[in-house]
């Protein structure tokens, strides 16, 4: 796990690969050879190398090397101060300069300075991003409330963004993320903060966007989490849907009642995510979180293993495939409690796409397992406040009362938004409902209202 704070090394060290050459002189016929090898990562300090013969401790060897898109060649003298267990025949080495021109530790820091994950993961948290993405031949972006922005800084190289990254990586994510091209995988930065992480590459290049996720825990209030979401929470067994577009807020709303079940009885929580965002301590319950990819292969064996580990409600961090669905779908109806997230536009369009991942003929026996264990869904979206000044949750609520049921289970989906609208004494609600209170409230502004009114009533119809 990759952390900073009280363990942050005084002189941070990244990944890289810079070629160098040593200068190596026989004791007896002080004829000297010159060997070829690989900086795996650099401090102003020194440096960490690789190679296929051991150097003795306290060895002093004088060598050349360049730093990245820096024509300046640095000469300097090292002295080997560890070596480690060799793996594959080769010698791991670290060492420190014993005489380097103080001109060329200021290059070396300017570099480190530029390629320091943790100074743009800081830049991120101070500015209240959400999000930040690091792309090829560009300076990196952040969104805040909803807009991109630029940070002044000048654009990375190919070379230097798989540095940044690399160096936050183990050597098995490296190794996944080189076979599959693509990686999914969470970061702990402090005590407060964490950061889900997507690897990716656009046009053969490695880019990454970076979730911020804020570890500390909000009460419904501060989220605006409506408080029929802690009675559905309290229920025993059953299917509760979160839905909602990309950055909809859905992992906070299921961390929230995770956060509840944990203070108000004792149970075994089991959650299934990809990956880890907030990282829960058990207080009356027990809390595993696994980890889709790290834990375990995928969210539908998870889930089969899940069944055998005595749980009381089981958190599947994402809805994506046949498999999942239908295993989540029988430990519903088999009395456990199940939330899920799944990502859909809209209320009816959710349990119509968990019936579209199966074949056709499926549809009715799907819609009906649906109607047997639906609880609730539980629809948001993230609205931008007056004057862009951070977002707020509008939530729609469907219960899936006996009206709901029965019309999942006849297939005439159509007619759900109907029963939510006058479904006020159920406790559900609609989002037009949710987004003119907030209006009212004075947390969102007309032209606001109007737009994202619009927007959910097209997507109904």
């Amino acid at each position: 796990m990759f952390t900073f704070g009280a363990n942050k090394r005084e002189n941070y060290r990244t990944f890289l690969n810079i070629p160098f050459t040593l200068d190596k002189t026989d004791p007896l016929s002080k004829t000297v050879t010159t060997k070829t090898l690989i900086i795996r990562d650099i401090s102003e300090d020194g440096l960490y190398f690789t190679s296929d013969e051991v150097f003795p401790l306290s060895t002093e060897l004088k060598i050349k090397f360049q730093l990245p898109n820096n024509d300046t060649i640095i000469n300097a003298t090292i002295k080997v101060l560890r070596i480690e267990t060799p793996e594959l025949e080769k010698f791991n080495i670290g060492a420190c300069f014993s005489s380097i021109s103080e001109i060329d530790k200021e290059r070396i820091k300017k570099l480190i300075e530029r390629i320091n994950i943790n100074n743009l993961l800081g830049l991120a948290i101070k500015n209240n991003a959400s999000d930040l993405h690091l792309l090829v031949n560009q300076s990196p972006i952040i969104r805040v409330d909803s807009e991109l922005v630029a940070l002044e800084m000048q654009p990375f190289f190919p070379e230097e963004i798989k540095q940044l990254l690399y160096s936050i990586m183990s050597k098995q994510q490296i190794a996944i993320f080189e076979k599959d091209k693509e990686l999914d995988f969470g970061i702990q930065y402090d005590t407060r903060t964490r950061f889900r992480v997507n690897l990716h590459q656009q046009k053969g290049f490695l880019e990454a966007a970076f979730r911020l996720i804020n570890t500390r825990e909000f009460s419904y209030e501060e989220l605006n989490i409506p408080n029929v979401i802690k009675d559905l929470t309290r229920q025993r067994e059953g299917l509760i849907l979160v839905i909602g577009p990309t950055s909809s807020g859905k992992s906070t709303t299921i961390s929230a009642m995770v956060d509840l079940i944990n203070h108000e009885r004792k149970a075994i929580i089991v959650t299934l995510e990809r990956p880890i965002e907030y990282v829960h301590t058990n207080i009356k319950s027990i809390i595993k979180q696994r980890e889709v990819g790290i834990d375990t292969n995928s969210f539908a064996s998870a889930i089969k293993s899940t069944l055998r580990q005595d749980p009381n409600i089981i958190i599947v961090g994402e809805l994506d495939d046949m498999e999942t669905i239908g295993t989540a779908l029988i430990a519903a109806e088999a009395g456990y409690l199940v939330i899920a997230s799944l990502h859909a536009p809209s209320t009816i369009q959710s349990i119509d796409r968990l019936a579209n991942m199966f074949p056709p003929d499926h549809r009715k026996k799907i819609l009906n397992q649906i109607s047997g264990c639906l609880n609730a869904v539980i629809f948001q979206l993230l609205i931008p406040k007056i004057n862009k000044k951070g977002r707020v949750l509008a939530c729609e609520i469907l219960i899936a009362n006996d009206a709901v049921k029965r019309n999942i289970r006849k297939d005439e989906l159509s007619q759900i938004n109907n029963i939510i609208q006058t479904g006020k004494a159920f406790k559900m609600q609609s989002m037009t409902e949710s987004i003119t209170k907030i209006y009212e409230d004075g947390i969102i502004d007309g032209t606001t209202m109007e737009y994202y009114t619009k927007e959910t009533k097209d997507l109904r119809e």
